[in-house]
């Protein structure tokens, strides 16, 4: 065998390696691409899935009903009501629940205007405020978080809650809408 032979193995040994890098690097990208199409399928069958129970699950879609139209539920009997207290709390449970998804980054800003019009109409409800009211004043007397912890956190950044949501006196104040409904 020859010198020049010997080179042209070589030469072509090095070019099917060449060649076949290249492919796997055509073949990663082919499936990453791939990889990626898919997370955003479900992604868009997921953020799908959230929309439709708020208009397909009776509980949710009753109670955002009420909090559309301002109907009075929050009184001192709400908190031994049963069905109505079930109903509220399954509500502001599964908007807490998509403000968590938010804040970890599962949704981002714009899936979450798929929820914005619902999320904007419970937490400027004046009987959901008066609701977090005691609940923020209850949790912070006991030292436990918040239940709706995300969705009131929500409402913080947004600015949707007056000076009076943390004022834990702000209830014996005639002009104001907040009761002390839970013994805090």
């Amino acid at each position: 065998m020859d010198i020049i032979e010997l080179i042209r193995n070589i030469l072509v040994s090095n070019e099917l390696k060449g060649i076949s890098q290249v492919s796997a690097i055509i073949g990663g990208l082919f499936v990453f691409y791939q990889w990626q199409h898919n997370n955003r399928l479900k992604k868009a069958d997921y953020i799908n899935e959230l929309t439709e129970k708020i208009r397909t699950d009776e509980m949710i879609k009753e109670t955002i009903y009420m909090f559309d139209y301002d109907e009075d539920w929050y009184s001192e009997e709400f908190h031994l009501s049963g069905d109505l207290e079930r109903k509220v709390d399954k509500t502001l449970s599964y908007f807490s629940y998509i403000c968590y998804l938010k804040s970890r980054g599962v949704i981002t800003k714009k899936e979450l205007y798929f929820f914005q019009y619902e999320l904007e109409r419970i937490l400027r409800n004046q009987q959901v405020q008066d609701y977090f009211y005691n609940l923020y004043h209850f949790s912070n007397k006991n030292g436990v978080p918040m239940t709706f912890k995300y969705l009131f956190e929500y409402g913080e950044k947004e600015k949707l809650f007056s000076k009076e949501m943390y004022d834990k006196e702000s209830y014996k104040d005639e002009s104001n809408y907040f009761h002390q409904y839970i013994n805090f």
